[in-house]
């Protein structure tokens, strides 16, 4: 490949020209092997792979002993399936071509196929090690390879060799910024896509992929004007606008994410989220008559998208349309009986209705899916006291403790009945300080229903010791 890139442009041409009319002419001439390396590489890069193939056949009868053409031949066989033969071939042939990367990137290639990492990474080390004016194209398709095999710390070894020959090289930051996205390490990743945009400040995917990290980061303000700037660049970047949407959501802006959307909607083709998440919008902006109409636009287009069903469902609720409602998240959990959320919301349906039997039970099978959820658990204790004649409380906890041992909102709702139900102050505060020592942010969600249990001076006590630790 590398003869094709750097040999003269019109000798290779020429050597095309009589390649194909010798075959035109059904005759055979005679080629040296620069010139049968030249004409397969330019076929093989055009993915003509039947004239590649038949310039290789023509090479080998000409030159059977040629090792340049004999590894030509194995990255074939390689590339073509049968990896085994290739890499035989290719430890015969690694002594006869020793200065010749190609061999050694193949032979790292095919470990990565048989998942042989350390064998590969080996072999790759070897190619870089003969390389020389090619040093930057290697280490860039080294990192290509190793990232596809998902081995990204192995990647940014080889990557910080190519930005140490060239720190500019905007194809090597983009997979160091990727591969340590892909490891977590957010900042570095945004400070490679930072440095990449200081050499080419419009790149839009650039800008792009700086956004999503930011995302991940909760740095949401930024995300946004990351965005705005990839679509300054490329005012036809749909996801941009879509993501951006997503990002002004984060931030509890929903009028200006219905902006974004409806831009998205004028230049994307797959709207389906869309119209769903802009009809959340309108839902949290109060608007539920606008929400309810897009989210049966949705079911229309997607019978099948269970949020959708959620979606109407709850702003039907907030419609005080208790009945609907309850339609339509029975039809979320008829898709997806797995999802806490929908049950929680069956729940809520339920006990409007005055059905409060039933809402326990699916209060019971969110928190099954969620035991989590402390709010959840908080509502169901009170339910089945009222709904259970001589409840055994001491009981009821003693079975959450064995199924959730190391579950917050159990600790927390075992403090809350102890403290509230059972008399037990001296267990309340044991589960209290066992719950605070697991998530010490879900004392929030007894604040409010449980005040005199947070304003106990010892349990105060308790809560500040952990929260300012």
């Amino acid at each position: 490949m590398q003869d094709f890139l750097h040999a003269s442009h019109d000798d290779v041409l020429q050597a095309i020209e009589r390649f194909e009319k010798m075959i035109s002419a059904e005759k055979v001439e005679y080629f040296d092997v620069h010139q049968i390396e030249n004409i397969y590489d330019f076929y093989y890069e055009k993915n003509l792979i039947e004239q590649a193939q038949q310039i290789l056949n023509i090479g080998l009868s000409q030159h059977p002993d040629s090792p340049a053409l004999m590894v030509k031949k194995a990255i074939f066989i390689a590339e073509h399936g049968n990896i085994d033969e290739a890499y035989k071939l290719l430890k015969e042939l690694a002594p006869l071509d020793a200065s010749n990367p190609d061999v050694y990137m193949t032979l790292g290639w095919i470990m990565l196929q048989k998942s042989i990492s350390l064998e590969a990474v080996s072999y790759f080390r070897k190619a870089v090690e003969i390389a020389f004016e090619d040093k930057e194209d290697i280490l860039l398709e080294i990192s290509y390879n190793l990232n596809q095999h998902e081995l990204y710390l192995e990647s940014i070894k080889f990557l910080e060799q190519l930005l140490e020959i060239n720190h500019d090289n905007e194809n090597a930051l983009f997979e160091y910024a990727f591969s340590l996205d892909k490891i977590l390490e957010y900042d570095k990743s945004i400070e490679a896509y930072q440095q990449l945009l200081e050499t080419n400040p419009f790149s839009d995917n650039g800008w792009y992929n700086l956004a999503i990290i930011y995302n991940k980061t909760g740095k949401h303000e930024e995300a946004c004007q990351a965005y705005e700037y990839t679509i300054t660049i490329n005012p036809q970047h749909e996801e941009a606008y879509f993501n951006m949407g997503n990002s002004l959501v984060q931030s509890g802006l929903f009028k200006e994410a219905i902006d974004a959307y409806s831009e998205h909607i004028t230049i994307g083709d797959d709207l389906i989220l869309t119209y769903q998440y802009m009809a959340d919008c309108w839902e949290q902006l109060g608007n539920y008559d606008l929400a309810i109409r897009l989210y049966q636009l949705v079911i229309k287009l997607a019978p099948k998208q269970s949020d959708a069903w959620y979606g109407l469902g709850t702003t039907l609720m907030e419609n005080e349309d208790f009945s609907g409602g309850l339609q339509a998240i029975d039809q979320a959990i008829s898709i997806n009986p797995l999802n806490a959320d929908y049950w929680f919301a069956h729940a809520r349906g339920l006990f409007e209705l005055d059905k409060v039997e039933d809402a326990a039970r699916s209060l019971e099978n969110g928190l099954n899916l969620d035991p989590h959820e402390l709010a959840g658990w908080l509502e169901l204790i009170k339910l089945k006291i009222v709904l259970i004649e001589h409840f055994d409380i001491k009981a009821y906890i003693s079975s959450l403790h064995e199924q959730y041992e190391d579950t917050a909102s159990i600790h927390y709702l075992s403090a809350v009945a102890h403290f509230r139900y059972l008399n037990n102050k001296k267990e309340a505060l044991s589960a209290l300080s066992k719950a605070l020592s697991i998530d010490s942010g879900g004392i929030k969600d007894i604040e409010n229903d449980y005040p005199e249990f947070i304003a106990d001076k010892t349990v105060q006590q308790i809560i500040n010791n952990y929260c300012n630790e």
